[in-house]
């Protein structure tokens, strides 16, 4: 195991980051008052309750209840753990924090998936030196030389090659130690049947590394050299590559696309590398399947506008038009290069060069209301009035989707002259669709306003709103946490709130000032930061008078007694059924003596 990076470590790190800058790198933001709001990237939505305070240094979303600080956004959206996103921020700054560090945790799984990453990582290495330093991957290099792609690409994409061998990546994976078994299950060799021994996955293919988003290797495809199928061969699935959930080229272009709010997204890592050349950064690609639902997420924490750019064959259109139905559930602006009959976006760029692709197809994309019109539209007879009216009415269902009046009204327009049908009819008709969409469209956002409106709208018991009243000054002040420690013994009767006492007496007991940020490095559980997170987002006043204390603890001191009493309530109760009046008028007089003691609270 890593050794633990020392606390004060920690806290430099976490000082010389702003979270405004951390999490503008994944969130487009825009300030209101005093802070700053973007869509959430851990949900789904369309009205940004996702909120990050400069002055407190933390993040919290209204919607789903996420919340930490800059290293705990790290950690929920990179996926990792507290000792790499602190590395991960350091790189940000001028830190240098120790190497031995890293924290791995021992078990066989953890220990399994670190082999493998060595592995890809060595092997990738080895493709690539095959491929530009040997005489045996001369042929390939001069093939992708005579495709256009210049050794500058072939370096920056780390492309390879994979000898016409059996053994080649085998053998140098058992002379560095390497576990076939766990070799096998990282997909880099194969276990024949017939014999036991192992074989190389790839041979004789052009090889593109594919990276996790973090950047590190995580699988391969081979494009195979000259006839043969499959044209493309992947790695299997395994515990460190999901291909549903990664996306070709992303964590590479990830930072072009967040500067610029848009990616470009592509079928084929051909399309992509032929799009860097002509100067488009921002371009990534599915591998081999339809998009998915784990990929547009993944894209809508970079950016809020997607720019479709598959082939142009009948295959491509149908994947168009799955694509633009996944990514309209996640809110994108969407729009849709279209290329001309017969070319894929590599091979357009080969034939009439970068510049034109970037006026004539990148710069051209059509709307995604456009598109469809174009889609639904094809290989249909509209001088059939049946066919006709079945494409009017698809077209409503489409209009009905998009969330601008204007959109709808321009659409519905168009509709009308180029069919020549009165306006009033075709919103008339138009209403029953838009009616179903937003039924829909609703059922979402009424989830996200019920998460929101908990705290506002609820009429809290006394006692539960004491104990938010009392945590968020807490967590503001040491001396209120002191005071509340010495008046109140117990603990509250919120379990998470309690918990979190108990992180805080310690954080304070430790030296330390009242720092939000820097406290949430503390708890132990995503839980913990989420409660925190919203209690502080609290209206409070800046100092907790001692009336309000008195108030706030007696409140707390009165819950204590009532529940007292219901549990006398019930031993009187049974007394009096035992026939021990004796005992029931000894209970009688503690209930009445709780009951006399309790104060009133405003």
């Amino acid at each position: 195991m890593g050794n633990r990076i020392p606390d004060e470590l920690v806290e430099q790190v976490r000082q010389s980051v702003d979270i405004v800058d951390v999490v503008s790198e994944y969130v487009p933001l825009k300030k209101q008052g005093r802070n700053y709001f973007g869509l959430c990237p851990f949900h789904g939505e369309s009205t940004p309750s996702f909120s990050v305070s400069p002055e407190k240094q933390i993040f919290h979303c209204f919607g789903c209840g996420a919340g930490g600080n800059a290293i705990s956004f790290i950690m929920q959206l990179e996926g990792l753990n507290f000792q790499e996103s602190v590395h991960q921020l350091a790189k940000k700054t001028n830190i240098t924090l120790p190497t031995d560090t890293v924290d791995t945790v021992k078990n066989p799984q953890a220990t399994e998936q670190g082999i493998m990453l060595e592995a890809h990582e060595f092997v990738k290495k080895y493709y690539h030196h095959l491929l530009v330093n040997t005489t045996e991957g001369k042929q390939a290099l001069e093939y992708l030389l005579n495709r256009g792609i210049s050794r500058e690409e072939i370096k920056h994409f780390e492309l390879g090659v994979a000898l016409d061998s059996w053994d080649a990546v085998t053998k140098v994976l058992e002379k560095r130690g390497y576990p076939m078994p766990i070799m096998e299950k990282a997909g880099l060799v194969v276990r024949s049947e017939r014999d036991g021994n192992y074989y190389d996955r790839f041979r004789n293919r052009l090889i593109f590394p594919i990276h996790n988003h973090q950047g590190k290797i995580v699988a391969f495809s081979g494009r195979i050299m000259g006839e043969g199928s499959p044209k493309y061969l992947n790695s299997p699935e395994s515990s460190i590559f999901h291909k549903g959930k990664l996306l070709y080229q992303f964590y590479q272009a990830k930072n072009v696309m967040r500067k610029q709010n848009r990616a470009i997204l592509m079928e084929g890592f051909a399309d992509v590398i032929s799009a860097f050349r002509a100067g488009v950064h921002d371009a990534v690609a599915t591998m081999g399947t339809s998009l998915t639902e784990d990929q547009a997420k993944v894209l809508k924490t970079s950016v809020d506008q997607i720019i479709i750019c598959y082939d142009s064959d009948q295959a491509g259109i149908n994947a168009t038009e799955k694509a633009t139905k996944v990514l309209q559930k996640e809110g994108f602006t969407i729009k849709v290069a279209q290329m001309p009959d017969g070319l894929d976006p590599d091979e357009y760029i080969r034939q009439f060069g970068p510049e034109k692709f970037n006026t004539s197809i990148i710069e051209a994309s059509v709307s995604l209301m456009s598109f469809k019109m174009q889609y639904h539209r094809k290989g249909k007879n509209l001088l059939d009035e049946t066919v006709k009216f079945q494409y009017i009415k698809e077209m409503l269902q489409e209009i009905a989707k998009l969330s601008q009046l204007i959109e709808q009204d321009y659409y519905l327009n168009q509709l009308s002259k180029e069919f020549s049908i009165s306006i009033e009819v075709l919103k008339k008709e138009f209403g029953q669709y838009s009616n179903q969409a937003n039924r829909i469209s609703n059922v979402t956002e009424v989830k996200t306003d019920i998460k929101r409106d908990i705290t506002t709208k609820t009429l809290l018991p006394a006692h539960v709103r004491a104990e938010q009243l009392l945590l968020a000054h807490m967590l503001n002040s040491s001396d209120v946490a002191e005071k509340v420690r010495q008046q109140y013994q117990g603990l509250f009767y919120n379990n998470d709130y309690s918990e979190i006492i108990i992180h805080l007496y310690a954080y304070y007991e430790e030296g330390n000032e009242s720092n939000i940020s820097k406290f949430m490095n503390y708890l132990p559980s995503k839980r913990l930061l989420e409660v925190v997170s919203k209690i502080v987002n609290l209206q409070i006043a800046p100092e907790l008078t001692e009336r309000e204390l008195k108030d706030y603890l007696d409140a707390l001191n009165n819950y204590d007694k009532q529940q007292r009493i219901r549990e006398k309530e019930i031993d009187l109760k049974k007394a009096e059924r035992e026939g021990d009046f004796v005992k029931a008028a000894t209970i009688l007089q503690q209930i009445t003596q709780l009951r006399s003691s309790m104060k009133y609270v405003k």
